[in-house]
């Protein structure tokens, strides 16, 4: 049986704590969509990105996941995996970055390895807008592709 003392600090350091919790308004986690601009080779693609990851699960870092659809000139798949680093705390947040991403269409399957450099704008507690470039290195059919992706998004913050 635990001593009077000690229950009243355990105590005394859950309610801490629980404050703490209650007094943090930051969120952490997001989904969202985004226009996703993208170059392979010379080859122009435009989708849409549905997006949604975690902020401060490896530190500071926020995890980002997405899955894509394209939407012209020709149709393709496409996921990501991210993990993404403030580079500043505020209202303006810019960020860098790095990420796998699996793009398949005409039949051919590409395989990204990309760096990410963007921001994003807190509009409220609840909308963040996001833009970013991130040039990609794809690995296809045994050789290397060059890419850059323009994303310009919205995310719903939780």
């Amino acid at each position: 049986m635990m001593c009077p003392m000690k229950r009243f600090w355990l105590l005394l350091a859950v309610l801490f704590g629980l404050s703490a919790l209650a007094q943090n308004s930051k969120p952490f986690a997001f989904a969202g969509a985004s226009l996703n601009f993208q170059w392979i080779d010379g080859i122009g693609l435009t989708g849409l990105l549905l997006q949604g990851g975690a902020y401060n699960l490896l530190g500071d870092a926020t995890l980002r996941g997405s899955i894509g659809l394209g939407l012209s000139p020709t149709n393709y798949f496409e996921l990501g995996l991210d993990v993404l680093v403030p580079l500043d705390r505020n209202r303006f947040t810019p960020y860098a970055g790095a990420g796998l991403g699996f793009v398949n269409f005409t039949g051919t399957s590409f395989l990204g390895l990309r760096g990410i450099v963007g921001a994003d704008y807190t509009v409220n507690s609840d909308i963040g807008l996001i833009g970013e470039v991130a040039p990609v290195l794809y690995l296809v059919n045994g050789g290397t592709a060059f890419g850059i992706q323009l994303r310009f998004g919205v995310n719903k913050l939780f």
